[in-house]
């Protein structure tokens, strides 16, 4: 039998008031005295008598601040989407709580625990290492959350209380990867992330499944792990040179990767693209002021900031999801941009190969 259902009379005798009063408060058509309101607002928490988040308004009242969760303030890439989400905020009068958290999933907890205990109406989290309690405990708490560029397959994408933005990787690489073979590239390198970051994962595999689509295995692929920062580029240099055979095309997980690649080759006299034909991904602005420019898989980066904000707010106003499968998450669009850092493999000698 399933169970009975509460009713709002069954909250106005929880809470020791009348049924209009009640509706009173839901709909707030009627002053009440902050004890009664919070009264009632205790009753339909206990009763779960309507969406959760209703009775969590009405318990904290809204702050008009939402938390902003990034992974590394040093990225030229996350200032742009700060401003995006900052613009978005503003405009609706809401202040932006920010926190700084590197790939480390112990502040990500800390942060998480301090923007739920400092009460934001909702949180945007654009760190890629999540553990799955910290996710129930999100869940738990009611906070309405956005992730970008992380998704649980095992979660719907958009609930009342989650919603995911994901990047189109697999447009924006397989044009990258078709680039490379058309300039005559067949021995590749991979600079990735940590295995444990749920991006770096996503953009290897998608270059791994793009390059098996023109005939090139897996196995053939040179995959070195970088740590999302220059100096996991620069680190990743000694490995190519030494790797037999060398590979002539090298995708890096990330502009600043890709970055430190291409100082630390210029530093060893080596040129890109006559030695090496370098590609990155997010198109930080840097990325074009470099010589020579680099080509990279291009994300709207501040568009993702304002599209983030924009899908909070309509969570925390009870608006229904934008997507029509609630299974998967929204699709941001990648592009490749086309610089000066890719051109044919260099002419080698046979004892060089």
């Amino acid at each position: 039998m399933p169970p009975k259902r509460v009713t709002m009379s069954d909250v106005a005798q929880r809470a020791g008031v009348s049924k209009s009063t009640v509706s009173h408060v839901l709909n707030q058509t009627r002053f009440v005295a902050p004890d009664t309101k919070q009264r009632v607002a205790q009753a339909i928490i206990e009763l779960d008598f309507r969406p959760s988040r209703i009775a969590r308004s009405l318990a904290v009242h809204h702050s008009n601040t939402v938390g902003l969760l990034i992974s590394d303030i040093a990225n030229p890439f996350y200032p742009e989407v700060i401003k995006g989400v900052e613009e978005v905020a503003l405009a609706n009068a809401y202040n932006v709580f920010l926190a700084n958290v590197g790939y480390d999933l112990e502040r990500i907890v800390s942060s998480i625990h301090s923007m739920i205990d400092h009460r934001v109406d909702g949180a945007i989290c654009m760190s890629t290492r999540f553990s799955p309690e910290l996710v129930e405990e999100l869940a738990r708490s009611q906070l309405p959350a956005v992730f970008l560029d992380w998704h649980d397959p095992s979660r719907p994408s958009s609930t009342g209380f989650f919603s995911s933005l994901q990047f189109d990787f697999a447009r924006g690489v397989t044009e990258a990867v078709q680039h490379l073979i058309n300039l005559g590239h067949r021995r590749f390198a991979h600079i990735s992330g940590p295995p444990d970051v749920w991006t770096a994962r996503c953009r290897q595999e998608t270059f791994l499944t793009a390059l098996g689509q023109f005939g090139i295995p897996q196995q053939d692929v040179l995959v070195i792990e970088g740590n999302l920062q220059i100096e996991g580029g620069r680190a990743a240099l000694t490995r190519i040179l030494q790797a037999s055979p060398r590979p002539t095309a090298i995708f890096a997980a990330n502009d600043l990767m890709a970055l430190g690649f291409l100082w630390e080759a210029r530093s060893q006299g080596l040129r890109i693209p006559e030695d090496f034909s370098l590609l990155g991904l997010d198109n930080i602005p840097l990325a074009s002021q470099i010589t020579p420019g680099l080509s990279t898989i291009a994300l709207p980066i501040h568009q993702i900031g304002r599209q983030a904000m924009e899908t909070l707010l309509a969570m925390i106003n009870n608006q229904p999801p934008t997507t029509t499968d609630p299974s998967e998450p929204a699709l941001i669009p990648t592009e490749l941009i086309l610089r000066e850092s890719t051109a044919p493999p260099p002419e080698r000698k046979d004892n060089e190969i």
